[in-house]
């Protein structure tokens, strides 16, 4: 009895399954699609554009590592112990400034122990100058006393030959006075050199040496960097090189700030390849008045290279990428889209150039291309 009580439920099941799906299948009969309603595609709204000829520059694009224009390690020409450092990494100098000092406590006791001897040797000259002027005046003298007869010439001679000895050791003694001088300026030379002032204008780069370490002149304190204008060395192969010419204008951008652009010429040209590369290096400088560029940045520099070539041109809102395939969509006379692949050129601005597949004069679809798939029913705004 429970058997066939379970068996009518069970049957009782099966019938009204059947019956569900009968009226599912009879409702999508009377679908005027023969399809349901919700898998049904609305008809899309799409803006059109007009394949046109334009021009198109021929543009050579680098991309490379932003430098500093010059960048300089600052170092001591005495060797001493570092008294006082004035920058720190990142701080804006001035060409002439004073970065940092040297202890000069040695060369001062030096200086004066040169001005001590000047003094002395001073003083010898005074002494010379005496006893010259004394002898000078006693040879006077004697010579007239040996025109009237009255001494011999040997006595003459002797006065005369001491007045000669007088006026060299006079001399001698002159010249130990402007040594000690050329010693004195020498060590006022030193001592100036313990104050390090920065050779150019722009801002502080690696502290290499803290207060109290010992300096000397093959060890570098800090390092300065020039940048004001930036600068990048890029390798241009051997085909291209007849495009780039020294004062050429190129913009540059770079990652940090993609919507600036920036002023970049051509200043330098190696007059040799690379044997390996077949490749020369080409250097180009950046204007960076503002210091937003900065030195281990990379940056893409286009420069235009030939005459400007007028090819069809789409608005860059139409193209599609299909794997590595480029396309447009195309609408017929009764508004279905249909996909039409193409070769394109360079990209310039909002605008690609076409080098087949479309005609001049033919209508892509522009907004609203990117959620369109081949066959949808659409409505041109």
């Amino acid at each position: 009895m429970k058997k066939i009580f379970f068996l009518l439920i069970l049957l009782a099941i099966v019938v009204a399954v059947g019956f569900r799906l009968y009226e599912e299948l009879d409702s999508r009969a009377s679908s005027p699609v023969g399809a349901d309603p919700s898998l049904v595609r609305p008809v899309m709204l799409v803006e059109m554009a007009e394949v046109q000829t334009r021009t198109f520059r021929s543009n050579l694009e680098i991309l490379g590592e932003l430098l500093p224009l010059a960048s300089v390690q600052v170092m001591s020409r005495v060797s001493g112990r570092l008294k006082e450092l004035y920058v720190e990494r990142g701080d804006r100098v001035k060409k002439g400034q004073l970065l940092a000092v040297v202890d000069d406590e040695d060369i001062l006791q030096q200086i004066r122990r040169a001005e001590a001897s000047i003094s002395v040797t001073e003083a010898g000259v005074n002494r010379e100058e005496a006893s010259c002027d004394n002898l000078e005046i006693l040879a006077r003298r004697y010579q007239r006393l040996h025109s009237d007869s009255l001494i011999s010439t040997q006595e003459l001679e002797d006065v005369e030959g001491r007045f000669r000895v007088a006026k060299a050791q006079l001399e001698f003694a002159k010249a130990q006075v402007e040594q000690a001088r050329a010693s004195l300026r020498e060590l006022r030379i030193q001592q100036e050199q313990t104050r390090i002032y920065s050779p150019l204008s722009g801002f502080a780069g690696t502290r290499y040496l803290d207060p109290g370490a010992l300096v000397s002149p093959s060890v570098p304190i800090v390092s300065v960097i020039d940048v004001i204008r930036v600068k990048t060395v890029v390798p241009i192969a051997e085909g291209l090189l007849s495009t780039v010419n020294v004062g050429q204008v190129g913009q540059v951008t770079v990652d940090a700030y993609p919507e600036r652009e920036y002023r970049g010429r051509v200043t330098r040209i190696s007059p040799f390849l690379n044997p390996e590369t077949r490749s020369a290096d080409v250097e180009i400088e950046i204007a960076n008045e503002k210091g937003e560029l900065r030195p281990g940045m990379f940056a893409r520099v286009v420069i235009e290279s030939g005459q400007p070539q007028s090819s069809l041109a789409i608005p860059r809102s139409a193209l599609l990428t299909r794997g590595t395939e480029k396309a447009v969509f195309l609408v017929s006379e009764d508004s279905v889209t249909h996909y039409r692949a193409i070769q394109i050129g360079r990209i310039q601005g909002d605008y690609v150039e076409v080098l087949g597949g479309l005609e001049a004069g033919t209508q892509v679809v522009t907004f609203g291309a990117q959620k369109l798939n081949e066959g949808d029913k659409v409505k041109v705004q």
